[in-house]
């Protein structure tokens, strides 16, 4: 802003000059003239020093100026403007009680000027060209303020997200590690022991081959019939322990919206509806894909208190709704993180569907006839 406001300073001193020329061409009035706008340039360096300091050293300059313009030099009036909103504006933002000092002392000189026009048009000129010099200057500073605290934010809000992720997943493999260590107990008992029951009917029938043939079979059948208990026990503990894919995957839904809700304070509401087996292992990809990348969207743009996830299982297709009450938009900007979620859609044969009007709704559209088809 400084260097614009010497560079007008300069350009309106160097018009005058050659104004002056033309009307009048003595040396000894040039000369004074030149002494005037050399005074004047230094008054309005000093006053970039002098803006720093208390208002009333600027007022007392400004004084200084105007009686020297009424009493000395009346052409030193039409400098007023530019020495007063200099100080009274120039190097800081705009604030009320700068602009009415500024307004009232460059205005009062207009009715003691014998350039009242001029004056006037000097000073409407000087105080349009300080404001938007200013404007550009603070209100270009505040955006860029805003955009970097908004940086800040997301780039906080991005981290937890992942700190969240990296957290749901650290408790997944823990019960994976708690389920196997159950597992393996259970499968070494019963193992354990239909074996040693097996091998103990084993020796003795092995005992009796010789001397008793038909006792020997007959521990030979109880070795088999016991050996088949011990692999059905062991088959039906797999089974049993072993969760369907749709329950790990709902389970891992409904994980994942109580972990936002704990860790950023917005409500989440899960509601399901149909036959969970009809969602095969790639749609439950996409779906949970899709929830984590809508999730990110509420976090950054939505400042929504709520989310909504609706999932339905209909006869032809598997619909995912998520919506939230935040604030909605005209228009939707497709970021990568949608583009990402309709071409993951699109891979299963399915369409993402988009509503901003009303808070931010996305909805997930998968067909169960194309999965069964694959």
């Amino acid at each position: 802003m400084t260097r614009y406001k010497l560079m007008l300073d300069s350009t309106f001193c160097l018009l005058l000059v050659v104004y002056l020329f033309q009307v009048d061409t003595a040396n000894g009035l040039v000369a004074l003239y030149l002494l005037h706008f050399l005074l004047y340039l230094s008054l309005t360096l000093l006053s970039f020093v002098l803006v720093r300091y208390q208002l009333g050293i600027r007022l007392l300059l400004i004084g200084l100026v105007w009686l020297v313009s009424v009493w000395y030099l009346p052409l030193m009036g039409l400098l007023l403007p530019f020495c007063t909103q200099a100080l009274l504006l120039c190097g800081k933002k705009l604030e009320a009680t700068g602009v009415w000092l500024a307004l009232i002392l460059t205005g009062v000189p207009f009715f003691f000027s014998g350039y009242s026009l001029i004056y006037a048009g000097i000073s409407i000129f000087v105080g349009a060209f300080y404001w938007y010099l200013n404007r550009a200057a603070y209100v270009t500073a505040d955006l860029v303020a805003e955009n970097e605290e908004m940086r800040v934010k997301l780039d906080g809000f991005a981290a937890k997200l992942e700190a969240a992720e990296t957290t749901g997943i650290r408790q997944a493999y823990l019960a994976k590690l708690e389920e196997r260590n159950a597992l393996s107990h259970q499968i070494h008992d019963q193992l354990g022991h239909s074996l040693t029951g097996g091998l103990m009917q084993l020796e003795a029938a092995k005992a009796l081959l010789s001397t008793n043939q038909e006792k020997a079979a007959e521990l030979l059948d109880n070795a088999i019939l016991i050996n088949k208990a011990g692999i059905e026990e062991i088959r039906k503990t797999l089974k049993t322990t072993k969760p369907a894919q749709e329950s790990l995957a709902i389970n891992r839904v409904k994980a994942q919206l109580e972990a936002f809700e704990t860790q950023y304070g917005i409500r989440t509401i899960f509601q399901m509806q149909g036959e969970l087996s009809k969602v095969t292992q790639a749609m439950w990809y996409v779906f949970i894909q899709n929830l984590t990348e809508g999730l990110t969207n509420v976090l950054k743009y939505s400042q929504a208190s709520r989310v909504e996830v609706t999932l339905t299982i209909l006869n032809k297709f598997v619909r995912m709704e998520m919506k939230d009450n935040g604030v909605g938009a005209d228009s939707v900007t497709k970021s990568l993180g949608l583009t990402g979620m309709e071409e993951r859609t699109a891979k299963l044969g399915g369409k993402l569907v988009i509503d901003s009007t009303d808070g931010f709704q996305i909805i997930t559209l998968v067909p169960l006839e194309t999965m069964k088809n694959d």
